[in-house]
């Protein structure tokens, strides 16, 4: 019989960012600190002036490229297209074969759930869809806009492309999207309800006007940095680099079902806790309490080698975050090491803690921590500040989310199956 209880590991990881598409990709340019930052267009300031003047764009994928017939593209909306791909991606480094555009799962196809977290959602088809309507009749008006920018659009398809029959659903919770997606996933496979399952974030944000772009600027949370480099936990950050999106599909299953299928996992998920602030729409409350609880609840007694801040540079929460660090584990000296992705990635909202899940577990695997892009750095802080090379037996990757969504999971080097 079935243990109630299961191990849960990550055994497939498909990411599609302005850095990389693919693991290995996103991986080198990561290590390289490679960021994708461009100049913000002069037509996003028809009649606004940006406080930030640099984002990362949205990652163009080819459908065909994928072997995903190019039929669909015509209508999915651009976050979709990206989760479809990095569903290919994550299923093929997993071992797991696609024919006949319907995925070889080593499972039921009805015990494969798929759980993705979005922040916002596709609004680039909606606003095309206004356009055509109400400003200029000689545009043409997509009647497939709502399915297009449908929250659940992205799960659908990939239940529809690859044949999956389990539970599929989107979770929203801002900048925790992403890692709130895996932890409910890790709890389903955890306590024996499903068998496997695609979890992870997916986000567009990208639009023509530069709308969305202006949305974050007019609320003053966004980089003012001259060459775009947002630079978290600095002395001079002043906000986050506005990423338009992307995608991050981690393949999640049972340890004992990855051995019997002959698949070496990256990490094993140790534990997931998530809770909310309850205090403001916008900011973190800063005394990070509920920040705090959450992260004691979560490590317990554990030694923590390595964290993966949320990192966004914003004043606020990078000063919240650290100090909560250095509540929990104290001084430099005894501090995990700690970077931020978003330094080099930017922060794409709902698929960020997606992204710095499939990192967490890739510096697990690969025993190194990336280096974080920043200057001047704040007092009392273990902050790679290059590439380093250490064993990493538990770590955590965080994520805190406008709404005062708080999310963290812990991941687990696998020394003992």
């Amino acid at each position: 019989m079935k243990p109630l209880i299961n191990r849960v590991v990550i055994t497939g990881i498909g990411p599609v960012t302005a850095i990389g598409t693919g693991k290995e990709s996103f991986w080198r340019n990561l290590l390289d600190g490679s960021a994708n930052i461009k100049e913000i267009p002069p037509h996003f300031e028809n009649n606004y002036r940006f406080k930030s003047r640099f984002y990362v764009p949205f990652p163009e994928v080819k459908l065909e490229e994928h072997q995903i017939p190019g039929k669909y593209g015509i209508v999915m909306g651009q976050s979709t297209r990206v989760a479809v791909v990095a569903t290919k991606l994550a299923l093929e480094d997993a071992g797991i074969g696609w024919k006949e555009q319907k995925v070889r799962l080593p499972v039921d196809s009805t015990k494969c759930d798929i759980i993705l977290g979005t922040g916002i959602c596709t609004l680039k088809a909606g606003f095309d869809a206004h356009e055509a309507h109400a400003l200029d009749h000689s545009l043409h008006y997509n009647r497939m806009v709502i399915p297009m920018i449908m929250p659940d659009s992205a799960t659908s398809w990939i239940s529809i492309l690859f044949g999956i029959k389990g539970v599929n659903h989107t979770i929203n919770a801002s900048c925790a999207s992403g890692t709130i997606a895996i932890g409910e996933a890790f709890l389903k496979i955890h306590h024996g309800l499903t068998d496997m399952a695609l979890a992870g974030g997916v986000e567009c944000l990208q639009d023509e006007s530069g709308t969305i772009m202006r949305g974050f600027d007019s609320l003053g949370t966004l980089t003012t940095s001259n060459d775009g480099y947002s630079r978290p936990f600095s002395k001079e950050r002043s906000g986050f680099l506005f990423a338009e999106g992307g995608a991050c599909i981690l393949v999640l299953e049972s340890l004992e079902h990855a051995l019997e299928r002959g698949v070496t996992p990256y990490a094993e998920i140790l534990g997931y806790y998530a809770n909310s602030d309850a205090y403001n729409i916008i900011q973190m409350e800063p005394a990070g309490i509920q920040v705090r609880t959450m992260l004691k609840e979560l490590i317990n007694e554990k030694k923590i080698d390595y964290f993966n801040a949320h990192g966004t540079a914003t004043q606020l929460n990078d000063e919240t975050e650290a100090q909560v660090i250095r509540s929990l584990f104290g001084e430099k000296e005894k501090q995990p090491l700690i970077n931020a992705t978003k330094s080099i990635t930017g922060h794409s909202i709902g698929t960020s803690g997606a992204i710095e899940a499939a990192v967490t577990a890739l510096s697990v695997q690969q025993s190194i921590v990336h280096k974080t892009l920043t200057t001047n750095v704040m007092d009392d802080l273990n902050l790679a500040m290059e590439n380093t090379s250490c064993d990493i037996h538990t770590a955590i990757s965080a994520s805190y989310g406008f709404g005062g969504h708080n999310a963290a999971l812990m991941f687990g080097k696998i020394e003992k199956y």
